[in-house]
């Protein structure tokens, strides 16, 4: 049995819009065409692939059958074209990734040179946000692929993570701080001081009560919560707040002596990079060539470099 690639595209069409006026406006079809085409095909696999209602079309178990096959067979045509592309350095694919703030200082200015030196014409489009956030990107593929810090709550089925790094994370203030002056700073100290953090829920909120609860303490309520790097870092280079974030997010300002770690060993610690990514999706050229560079870039950071990425210990 022969499936016909043009009645596999008008399928896809309607199993995805929903409907035959939209599918036919979306493939450059008319209606009846389209319908033909879905009537050549369900004879072909002798199969009701729709079950045709008022609003729409709805896929058949047969339908959901054939849209799983229909799919890959897609994405290994879409494949094919940009390996070729790839090869005559010619590639337009369209890649899209999550990323942490510590990730985007450390990481990505780098990989995407190193892309766009190989596939010049390769589209990115960057999503930022939290951990968390990332990874149900991820999951429900807004995203190709993430570069997330270590989080603490459970990975969705069909994500896998890999460790490709770790980063410095540190207790912060501006350097007129009273907390630079004092002269035999405790963790007690810390928490009678004003902090700025990110939200509930961040992984750096989480390392931060974990910090003061393994010192015996009940951790400080923060003062302000932002989710926003600019925001936190502009509060706290200008006021007397203290706040806890990946060293490099500050690297700059550390470098210009606006904001600087507090002297406190136990309030510096480390957590893993990861690259985040759908088990069961195979991955796109560009896609593959960009995340390549992510893991480069992290292999790339020389060991020890105070708030640098290093790569992951054996």
């Amino acid at each position: 049995m022969q499936l016909n690639h043009r009645e596999l595209r008008a399928f896809l069409a309607i199993a995805r819009s929903g409907t035959i006026n939209a599918a036919a406006q979306a493939v450059g079809m008319t209606q009846p065409a389209l319908s033909r085409s879905l009537k050549r095909l369900e004879a072909t696999l002798q199969a009701r692939l729709f079950d045709r209602h008022p609003g729409g079309m709805a896929l058949t178990e047969f339908g959901r059958l054939v849209l799983q096959h229909a799919e890959l067979m897609e994405f290994e045509t879409a494949r094919l074209t940009e390996e070729i592309r790839m090869l005559n350095g010619t590639a337009t694919g369209f890649v899209r990734v999550g990323i942490v703030p510590s990730a985007i200082s450390s990481l990505l200015r780098q990989a995407l040179c190193d892309v766009f030196e190989v596939a010049p014409d390769v589209q990115v489009q960057i999503v930022e946000g939290a951990g968390n956030q990332m990874l149900d990107a991820v999951a429900n593929g807004r995203v190709d692929f993430a570069v997330i810090g270590q989080v603490q709550s459970d990975i969705q089925d069909g994500v896998v993570t890999t460790p490709i790094g770790s980063e410095e994370v540190c207790v912060a203030a501006r350097p007129d701080h009273p907390v630079f002056s004092h002269p035999a700073l405790s963790f007690a100290d810390l928490a009678a001081y004003r902090w700025i953090l990110p939200r509930k829920g961040n992984a750096i909120w989480i390392g931060f009560n974990n910090m003061f609860r393994s010192q015996g303490l009940e951790p400080p309520t923060p003062h302000v919560a932002t989710n926003s790097v600019h925001t936190l870092k502009t509060i706290v280079s200008q006021d007397d707040y203290l706040t806890m974030m990946s060293r490099v997010i500050f690297s700059l300002e550390e470098r210009n002596g606006l904001i600087l770690p507090i002297p406190l060993r136990q309030a510096h610690w480390r957590r893993d990079i990861l690259l985040a990514r759908r088990s069961q999706r195979s991955l796109l050229p560009a896609t593959r060539l960009l995340l390549s560079a992510f893991e480069k870039q992290a292999r790339a950071v020389i060991a020890g470099a105070e708030g640098a990425v290093h790569p992951p210990s054996a």
